[in-house]
């Protein structure tokens, strides 16, 4: 594993510095999530995504039953069916009718499952001349490279990269731009298409009502490759199956939008059989104009283990449109050769395990930051986050953690131990403590950020402060569950939280406060420690009497209500008649009590007319991650901020994007923190303000820090603090 980890490090440092890729990917990874984004406002996203996750959720359930509908239809229209239990089966079949056609030229369009089983590189060694047509796919077949995008195989490249390339294999300077590039391609490619003896595709869906092949591309090449050569092979994951045609037509209505931002791609071919005619006194006669002969491997490689998983079955839904690459920032800043193996970016890092092998991923993993961008874009609903989540614990099943990491997440796994360690750290912090945060002297963290400062008070210390100014009139009983870092590090924040609900009729206590939900451990891989902590909170937590249990703390908050039962979901249910109920069943009831602060705050305060005192405040709005992406948050605090304290909301561009905190991530990954950090303040400081709120502990944390360590002169503030400043009776 130290050559492997060894080699990740190499790619990722090389990734940081070449200014090349960056540009690249700057030029086209932010268009393609507006195209994206301008699409899907044209059409009803979440329910044509809630309909194809359905459509694909039940042809997973009848897998079994489709691919042998779709072996008997296809070939009672004279296609041939193969299937294929890994990729070396795969690799022999189609080398085997390369043999047996005496194939010396094979032209191949786009196909990500082809790359999966490595048959370019096959065919060529058992010298076989194998031409990719896509231009993405020659671009980097040229260049002896492997695709970095799922639907954009050369995304990394410039256009000047691409006009050094052409210019090696015509023998002459070629102009940069798109067009006399595109240009060159279509002259070069050809005669390839002419002279193949076969042409080789994936496929975008198989129809087994008819035994129909699903093409959805954009050059043409795709139909040159499936109707000049003789033969025309398919090879396609059995997750591709769909039952009829309607399911396939309900993903071409997502597919070019989610992947390209287009209403639909240049061409949808619909291939059933190899070419045919009657004409001729309606006796059909194979082979036309188009192929004589029509071969379809169909690939398994894990994707029937996959099947048997309770959780990762979801990742067979996927359709390969690559909006999660498009979406996260961790991406944008290294590409898909660091972020992922074969299959790139969140979803790489979810089916390359199984395709491949966990230690194909296992560095590339630590890659996701959690932001959760990826489940909002996917058109199947698959929970990538989550399932990425249980990739990492794998991993670390599998290589181990650091000692250092895996000390400070012991001690940081019970009240006990945390009010232990924020002793000690207290203490050593003095020296380097300015302004509520510690400056480092040097290393590269130290250039990112500032760190946060052990508060000299922890917020539990006034718990009775909280509950001596509850309100008479109190309607509800609530229990603060401020969360550790709150507590310790934010605890003004959790106090301006316990006082606006109390303006909102509540009736506030303070409850385990010093407690963590365990997320540290979660996304760090260490699950048995993770599930030791989601059990005693639950037992900790179902004992508080109490209407609701808020939390300040949108991400510990979704720890409790989303990550909990799942992670439970597997625990071993209690014996006897008088067991309390499984831990999953624990988790869900706990679950139904637990709110956010800035979703209870904006119930209650709805329709009250509760009003402060107007601040004067020009101030940014930063959408936590959790808070945006999985909480669907946007205009609530906005309108809290508006209406009780009177901000003016000054909006900054992607303000629902990661500030590059991602817990443990910043710390492991400093330079890749940076930069998604660098965009987040560039944003912010565009919007002419001097303060920015958010509701959620670590990114105020991470932008303070990053904020004082380049002195910028602008406040990070909690909503709550905010609003509470607004609610305070004047002294």
């Amino acid at each position: 594993m130290t050559a492997s980890k060894t080699e990740f490090h190499r790619r990722l440092d090389r990734a940081l510095s070449s200014e090349r890729l960056r540009t690249a990917l700057r030029r086209a990874l932010p268009e393609l999530r507006e195209r994206r984004d301008n699409r899907m406002r044209e059409i009803d996203w979440e329910g044509l995504r809630a309909d194809l996750t359905t459509r694909k959720t039940w042809a997973i359930d009848a897998m079994p039953e489709l691919i042998e509908r779709f072996t008997r239809e296809a070939e009672a229209v004279g296609a041939k069916v193969y299937r294929a239990v890994d990729a070396d089966e795969a690799r022999r079949i189609v080398g085997a009718i390369c043999r047996a056609k005496k194939a010396k030229l094979v032209v191949k369009s786009k196909s990500m499952a082809t790359e999966e089983i490595g048959l370019t590189e096959h065919l060529e060694s058992q010298g076989v001349r194998t031409v990719e047509t896509d231009l993405g796919e020659w671009i980097i077949q040229l260049a002896g490279e492997r695709p970095s995008h799922l639907i954009a195989p050369a995304i990394h490249k410039t256009r000047e990269e691409v006009a050094r390339l052409f210019a090696k294999v015509v023998g002459h300077p070629v102009p940069d731009d798109t067009a006399s590039l595109v240009a060159v391609a279509r002259k070069e490619l050809r005669q390839s298409f002419l002279d193949a003896d076969i042409g080789i595709t994936g496929g975008n869906a198989l129809i087994a009502e008819t035994g129909t092949l699903m093409l959805v591309t954009n050059e043409g090449n795709a139909d040159l490759a499936t109707t000049l050569p003789s033969v025309h092979i398919a090879v396609v994951g059995i997750e591709k199956i769909v039952p009829t045609i309607d399911d396939a037509v309900a993903i071409v209505k997502l597919l070019a939008r989610s992947g390209t931002g287009q209403k639909i791609t240049s061409y949808t071919q619909f291939i059933t059989g190899p070419s045919r005619s009657a004409d001729i006194e309606l006796k059909t006669q194979i082979g036309v104009h188009g192929p004589k002969e029509l071969h379809f491997v169909l690939l398994d490689n894990g994707r029937t283990a996959m099947r048997e998983d309770p959780f990762f079955r979801d990742a067979l839904r996927c359709i390969r449109c690559g909006a999660c690459s498009n979406v996260c920032p961790s991406y944008l800043e290294v590409g898909g050769h660091v972020f992922g193996h074969i299959y790139t970016a969140p979803i790489g890092l979810v089916v390359s395990p199984w395709h491949h092998g966990i230690d194909s991923v296992a560095n590339e993993q630590y890659m996701c930051m959690g932001c959760n961008a990826c489940d909002t874009v996917c058109p199947v609903g698959i929970p990538l986050a989550a399932l990425i989540t249980d990739v990492r614990a794998k991993a670390i099943e599998r290589t181990g953690m650091s000692w250092a990491k895996r000390l400070f997440l012991r001690q940081w796994s019970s009240p006990e131990r945390i009010d232990r360690v924020t002793g000690w750290l207290a203490t050593l912090q003095n020296p380097l403590r300015r302004d509520g945060v510690i400056r480092l002297p040097f290393g590269t963290i130290a250039q990112e950020k500032s760190l946060p400062a052990v508060a000299d008070h922890p917020l539990h210390y006034r718990a009775r402060e909280v509950t001596q100014t509850n309100p008479t009139a109190a309607d509800m009983q609530v229990a603060l569950f401020p969360s550790c870092i709150v507590d310790h590090f934010l605890p003004s924040a959790g106090y301006a939280a316990a006082r606006v609900l109390q303006c909102l009729g509540c009736e506030v206590h303070m409850v385990e406060g010093r407690r963590c939900c365990g997320l540290p451990q979660l996304n760090s891989g260490d699950r048995p420690t993770a599930i030791t902590m989601a059990k005693d909170a639950i037992a900790a937590l179902e004992h508080v009497r109490a209407d609701r249990i808020v939390i300040p703390s949108s991400s510990c908050a979704i720890t409790i209500t989303d990550d909990y039962p799942r992670l439970l979901a597997a625990e071993p249910d209690p014996t006897g008649s008088r067991a309390p109920a499984p831990w999953a069943v624990r988790a869900r009831s706990l679950a139904e009590r637990i709110r956010p602060f800035t979703t209870f705050a904006a119930e209650r305060a709805s329709g009250r007319g509760l009003k402060g005192r107007a601040l004067g405040l020009r101030a940014t709005y930063h959408d936590a991650c959790q808070s945006a992406n999985v909480l669907g948050v946007h205009d609530e605090p906005r309108t809290l901020l508006r209406d009780v304290a009177g901000v003016e909301i000054v909006e900054m561009s992607e303000s629902s994007v990661c500030c590059g905190f991602g817990g443990s991530f910043s710390f492991e990954y400093p330079e890749v923190a940076n930069r998604v950090l660098e965009r987040k303040l560039a944003n912010i400081e565009a919007t002419g303000v001097d303060c920015v709120i958010a509701d959620n502990p670590g990114c105020l944390t991470h932008l303070r820090g990053g904020l004082d360590t380049r002195r910028k002169p602008v406040r990070v503030r909690h909503l709550a603090e905010v609003l509470w400043e607004s609610l305070a009776p004047e002294t």
